[in-house]
């Protein structure tokens, strides 16, 4: 007689397919995950770089990167079945590089994180101050000689940034927001596609003011007297 139990468990060792190494033991693929967990390793990796200061991190361009890395996964994998949460990654990434692209002053640049800022000469000033993300403070209350029109330009992508003038100083300030709140010595404007002027009553026959160019994608703009 023929044990129907022993028959049972010789078709199951029989239709019992190994997983692949890059397979889990349900046979799915562990290619997406993969590739999902590297592009968000190295922008972890290149957050670590930029907060330390090792590399100044344009975000667009990592962002780029790391939808360039999900295409050629898709490509590579393309004869093995379909990878919807691949596609998925890839479009998300793909949609978060263009905004960035097309936010002002060609996209996010400089680092992440906070960074306050001091100045305490003219000389001081650099040519521009840029941000990626997170909340940049420049402090110009030290400065003792000011001269015609100085120009200060900053920038943040995705965040808050403050400029700290000093008191009673003529200021010019032209302010832009994507999308957020534009405060310009407490006068507020929020809204999107904020485009805003502001010159204080002595600033043109003034030989110690500053023109301040100010400008955010997503967050918050603020000019503090004082």
């Amino acid at each position: 007689m023929i044990s129907i139990r022993g028959m049972d468990r010789e078709e199951t060792e029989a239709r019992t397919v190994p997983a692949g190494p890059l397979e889990s033991p349900d046979g799915r693929s562990l290619m997406p995950r993969l590739v999902g967990g590297g592009v968000l390793v190295l922008i972890g990796v290149l957050w670590l770089l930029a907060r330390t200061e090792t590399i100044d991190l344009n975000i667009t361009a990592v962002l780029a990167l790391g939808t360039m890395v999900v295409g050629v996964a898709l490509m590579v994998l393309s004869r093995r079945g379909s990878h919807g949460g691949l596609i998925t990654f890839g479009i998300i990434l793909a949609l978060i590089t263009l905004a960035t692209a097309a936010a002002p002053l060609g996209g996010f640049q400089g680092g992440i994180g906070d960074r306050d800022i001091d100045v305490s000469s003219v000389d001081d000033i650099r040519p521009d101050y840029n941000l990626a993300m997170g909340n940049l403070t420049i402090d110009l209350r030290g400065i003792d000689e000011l001269g015609v029109a100085t120009q200060v330009i900053a920038s943040v992508g995705m965040g808050e940034l403050v400029i700290r003038i000093p008191e009673g100083t003529e200021v010019s300030v032209e302010g832009r927001v994507g999308a957020g709140e534009l405060e310009i010595l407490g006068t507020m404007f929020d809204g999107i596609g904020i485009d805003e002027t502001y010159r204080s009553p002595g600033f043109e026959g003034s030989s110690q003011s500053l023109a301040l160019q100010l400008e955010v994608f997503l967050g918050r703009v603020e000019v503090i007297d004082g």
